[in-house]
């Protein structure tokens, strides 16, 4: 099901079983992981299905530490989000990813790479990656004439990357979710406040608003 949030009447209450902020890869993935369950599912998009400047705006940032593009051009708000223009370059996290390092801030995950292994075949699904192999020496075997580069793998290493099309979540997926009768699309809503319990354990409601001077919560 999907609302156009700027149709609503102001300080209008959502209500749901579960709430999922963003539409873009991570936010779609999950939501459609709840199809056809008996709970409710919210999905707040800040955009609409297609380019808005005017909603792209909100994106115009500024870039701090390592210099990388503008986030304005880099990031797309809108139903799809950042798939929208992505390469689809896909490679698996390595060991190094997870462990506290003390010259990267705030480094250090509360989980392993093994905990997330079983979900690779899943994500491979996902994004059209083809099959779940991520070992050089399957690769090797499977093209002719490959060889990997004769150097000291202690110092510089192999590493497979894989290619999606790339698929754009944004079409792909967009008929699932509008189609899906426990997953409550709502366009043009941007979460501006986030109340929490006094623990910060739980999520109480979250605030929406849009350029259409509606505000709404969940």
């Amino acid at each position: 099901m999907h609302i156009d949030a700027r149709t609503l009447d102001n300080q209008s209450v959502i209500e749901g079983d579960i709430c999922i902020i963003g539409a873009g890869a991570a936010g779609i993935s999950i939501a459609l992981d709840w199809e056809n369950t008996p709970y409710k599912v919210i999905l707040l998009e800040g955009g609409g299905f297609e380019y808005d400047d005017r909603v792209q705006e909100l994106y115009n940032g500024k870039i701090t530490d390592h210099p990388y593009y503008p986030m304005k051009a880099s990031r797309l708000h809108y139903f799809g989000g950042s798939t929208g223009h992505w390469g689809g370059m896909c490679s698996e996290f390595d060991d190094i990813d997870f462990v506290k390092r003390d010259w990267v801030e705030n480094s250090g995950w509360p989980i392993k790479r093994e905990d997330i292994a079983a979900f690779y075949p899943k994500a491979h699904e996902i994004l059209d990656l083809g099959i779940n192999e991520w070992d050089v020496s399957y690769w090797e075997k499977q093209t002719k004439g490959y060889k990997r580069l004769p150097l000291d793998e202690k110092v510089i290493w192999s590493k497979m990357w894989h290619l999606s099309k790339p698929t754009r979540f944004g079409e792909k997926y967009k008929d699932a979710v509008v189609k899906a009768k426990n997953i409550h699309l709502y366009t043009y809503a941007n979460v501006v406040d986030i109340n929490v319990t006094e623990n910060i354990k739980s999520v109480k409601q979250v605030t929406v608003k849009n350029y259409a001077g509606k505000g709404t919560h969940r």
